[in-house]
């Protein structure tokens, strides 16, 4: 498949109208420690006074969402992907890990597998936000003592985030393919966001940082890769070894131990 674009594109102020319809009100009623299986009374009162304040959080501009998206080459070295710019060769790599026990109908699988290795392919890197002005709005709803908007509020620009990248994945790439973000089961490793930001400058572009311990400020933002590859799926990387383990860290230059910290896997 051939990529939308090359490079990096913007998206200021987006409309948070076209976003809410995408939420996944399972997730939130989950967040509530309601049963997504079931639809009571709470939940359908929960679900009203939030598209309520969905409301106003349009109306008075409580929360905004921006992104920034990138199409780069890639070059497939294994389990790692060489990003590469015509003009300047190499700009960064990305590291993946490989299952080690067969979960997926006998593959061992790695996200790398679905780049080509034989040839230069492409891949799509996000971060998005829908968390602008939340802190704002959630401090005024505190000190008007009204904890449970406040909550409410929190809690829907997550969602909100989620569905700004369901949206723009559908928008941008017919919602072919997967969307993997590091710290998840198939990508495990929070500290290949680095690399995301390294290339998509997005404290610059939408003014989203990433501290020192891989955090997204404003928390109610994602950040990961689009693979448009039609036969990519989700998975679980599972456990991983001792010997992976040291391999990947090689590919990283960084310490096994250091590792450790930001794998949520088990080793």
């Amino acid at each position: 498949m051939t990529p939308p674009f090359l490079g990096i594109k913007t998206f200021l102020d987006m409309d948070l109208e076209a976003i809410i319809p995408l939420i996944n009100w399972k997730m939130y009623f989950g967040a509530w420690d309601l049963r997504p299986a079931q639809y009571t009374e709470e939940h359908k009162s929960l679900e009203s006074d939030s598209r309520i304040l969905l409301k106003e959080i349009v109306e008075k501009k409580l929360l905004r969402a921006a992104a920034v998206i990138g199409f780069f080459e890639v070059q497939r070295i294994g389990d790692s992907l060489s990003v590469l710019e015509k003009e300047k060769g190499e700009l960064a790599k990305l590291h993946f890990l490989r299952q080690q026990k067969a979960q997926e109908c006998g593959n061992f699988l790695s996200m790398a597998d679905f780049f080509n290795p034989k040839e230069k392919d492409f891949i799509g890197l996000f971060v998005a936000t829908a968390g602008i002005g939340a802190s704002e709005a959630r401090q005024k709803f505190t000190e008007s003592n009204d904890d449970y908007s406040a909550i409410m509020l929190g809690l829907l620009a997550d969602r909100l985030a989620e569905a700004l990248t369901e949206k723009l994945h559908r928008d941008i790439l017919g919602g072919i393919g997967i969307r993997a973000a590091p710290g998840y089961p198939a990508t495990p490793d929070h500290t290949e966001k680095a690399t995301i930001w390294k290339l998509l400058q997005p404290e610059k572009n939408i003014g989203l940082k990433l501290t020192e311990n891989y955090v997204m400020v404003p928390a109610a933002s994602e950040c990961g890769y689009f693979a448009a590859n039609p036969k990519s799926r989700y998975f679980k990387l599972g456990n991983i070894g001792e010997d992976q383990l040291a391999d990947y860290a090689s590919r990283k230059a960084m310490s096994t131990k250091e590792l450790k910290k930001w794998l949520i896997v088990n080793h």
